[in-house]
């Protein structure tokens, strides 16, 4: 009986979280670049939603979750300076947080330098962001990334 009950509330709950999971206003792509003496640009794309914001790296405590893009540790890896942000920025008071705050609109992109050692094929993390209309914000969100480089 009580595996039955399980399963009746996994099955109402599933299909919720797929639905929520899908609304994210936010859609995410990355492409690496080479570069000149063996360093790669990971560059990410977020493209969003007519309404929305996606918050800057650098936004002080007390206001909304920043985006931050994070790696799993190698050493492998070495990132080299720090990961630079651009696009369609629109600073100000923000109604929300009571805040002067930085977010983009319309698309942002974040790049991090990165120089790999010989034999390192892949990078992976993932990017971490919060995303808000003029209403209301969803939770903070983690989206996997994971570069097969050559």
């Amino acid at each position: 009986m009580k595996n039955i009950l399980w399963a009746v509330l996994f099955s109402l709950i599933a299909p919720a979280a797929q639905a929520q999971m899908a609304e994210i206003p936010v859609q995410w792509s990355y492409e690496a670049e080479q570069l000149a003496d063996g360093e790669t640009a990971l560059v990410f794309t977020a493209t969003i939603r007519p309404g929305w914001y996606l918050y800057s790296q650098h936004i002080e405590e007390g206001g909304p979750i920043p985006t931050s893009v994070v790696f799993n540790e190698s050493d492998e890896l070495e990132l080299v300076g720090e990961t630079e942000e651009s696009g369609d920025k629109v600073a100000g008071m923000d109604s929300i947080f009571g805040m002067y705050i930085a977010k983009f609109k319309g698309e942002a992109q974040f790049r991090q330098r990165v120089k790999l050692r010989p034999g390192q094929q892949t990078v992976s993390g993932y990017v971490e962001f919060m995303t808000c209309d003029d209403e209301m914000c969803l939770p903070p969100t983690q989206w996997e990334f994971t570069f097969v480089l050559k």
